[in-house]
C-alpha cells in the first residue's frame, strides 16, 4: 500500500488570496510559462479550485479553457488531510473530445498542490487521450510543504491552510497572502 504525503499545517494562520493577488499571480504564472514554453495547445482546469486561474491563464494565453472535476477531500473543512484517494469524473471531458486526441503542450492548473496526488492522479487519467507528440505541465497556485510530487510551476509555498477567492470565507481570521513576486519553477 502507498502511503499518501500529509498536508502540513502549522497552525500559525489562516491564509487568504485576495482577488489582487490571485490576479498577480496570475500574471506571474503566463511570464514563467511563455518564457520557458513557445506555444501552449490546451489548458485544462482541476475543479473546483483550478477553474478560475485556468480560465485567467487560457485567456492570457489565447486557448479555450477547459476542466475535469477531480476530488481529494473528503469535504471543505479546515486542516483536514487528504483521503488519500482521487476521484476524477473524466466522462464529461472525454464526451467532449469524442474521438480525438489532445496534441501539443498541455497546461493542467489548479488552486494548490497538497500533497501532489491529484496532479499525478490527472496525469495517469489523461494519458490514454494524448497524441504521441503531446507533453503535459503542470501549475499551482500554491504547494504545500509536504507534497511528495511537485508542480512544473507554483507561486507561493505554504504550510498551512490556503483560503481562496472562490471559497466560503472562513469564519476563524485570515492573514492576507502577500502579494507575489516570483514563480518557483519546479520542472
Amino acid at each position: 500500500m502507498t502511503r499518501t504525503a500529509q498536508r502540513v499545517f502549522e497552525h500559525q494562520r489562516i491564509w487568504r488570496i485576495t482577488p489582487e493577488a490571485l490576479s498577480d499571480a496570475c500574471l506571474l504564472l503566463f511570464a514563467a510559462i511563455s518564457r520557458d514554453h513557445r506555444k501552449v495547445d490546451h489548458v485544462i482546469g482541476i475543479a473546483n479550485g483550478g477553474v478560475a486561474p485556468a480560465r485567467i491563464l487560457a485567456g492570457r494565453l489565447g486557448v479555450k479553457p477547459r476542466t475535469v472535476h477531480a476530488r481529494h477531500n473528503a469535504d471543505d473543512g479546515l486542516y483536514r488531510q487528504a483521503t488519500g484517494k482521487v476521484t476524477v469524473d473524466f466522462d464529461a471531458f472525454r464526451h467532449t473530445l469524442g474521438r480525438k486526441k489532445l496534441g501539443g503542450m498541455i497546461l493542467v492548473v489548479d488552486d494548490i498542490c497538497g500533497s501532489g496526488a491529484t496532479l499525478h492522479k490527472l496525469r495517469n487519467v489523461l494519458t490514454p487521450i494524448l497524441a504521441p507528440d503531446t507533453r503535459v505541465i503542470t501549475a499551482t497556485l500554491c504547494l504545500n510543504t509536504g507534497a511528495q510530487t511537485c508542480p512544473d510551476y507554483s507561486v507561493w509555498t505554504v504550510s498551512d491552510w490556503v483560503s481562496f477567492p472562490w471559497e466560503k470565507r472562513p469564519d476563524q481570521p485570515t492573514t492576507d497572502m502577500p502579494i507575489p513576486e516570483r514563480v518557483t519553477s519546479h520542472a
